[in-house]
């Protein structure tokens, strides 16, 4: 008999007083394209390996899922290589949005990709209204972690086992989260 895994980890963050979106130069965030869902699977599989993906999947749980209202990417000189998607789940999170499937290639990763996409998110939640987002993460994206915790986002211990995760998680990022 297998064990069931904990629920991720939740984070909370309120839309007000959003830093500017500042791509660096040769870098643009914008929404996915048609046509563009073999390279977004591209990204996705590279910054998520632990799952096989598929251009059927990416399109069934992404692109064309009733519940992401956007699916944003960076592209660096012409290629993409991260993503970031604008979700709800109301049945769980009415009235807020919900960051979903951050994701940067390896190879451009540590370039403030990842934030990037994040904030382009972020900043289509606030347009549409919305006064909050929350995201779900597993413990051991710790870069990840330390990248939401610097854009404002909150740890929210909902489960009876997110206060000892939460506190091994900030531990390991070092002095206050190393916000």
């Amino acid at each position: 008999m297998s064990e069931k895994r904990p629920p991720q980890l939740l984070m909370r963050r309120s839309l007000a007083g959003l830093p500017p979106l500042n791509p660096e130069s040769g870098c643009r965030v914008r929404p996915l394209g048609p046509g563009e869902e073999e390279a977004l699977t591209r990204v996705l599989q590279s910054a998520f390996p632990e799952r096989a993906w598929t251009v059927e999947w990416v399109r069934s749980a992404l692109t064309q899922a009733p519940d992401v209202e956007a699916v944003y990417v960076v592209e660096l000189d012409g290629r993409i290589v991260g993503t970031a998607s604008a979700r709800r789940v109301p049945d769980r999170f009415p009235g807020e949005g919900y960051l979903h499937w951050v994701g940067v290639d390896p190879g451009a990763q540590g370039r403030g990709l990842g934030r990037l996409a994040t904030l382009r998110v972020l900043h289509h939640f606030r347009d549409a209204g919305v006064a909050s987002v929350v995201l779900e993460t597993d413990d051991f994206r710790l870069p990840a972690i330390r990248s939401y915790l610097a854009l404002g986002f909150a740890p929210q211990p909902v489960h009876e086992s997110h206060p000892a995760r939460w506190r091994a998680v900030l531990e390991a990022l070092g002095p206050a989260g190393e916000r």
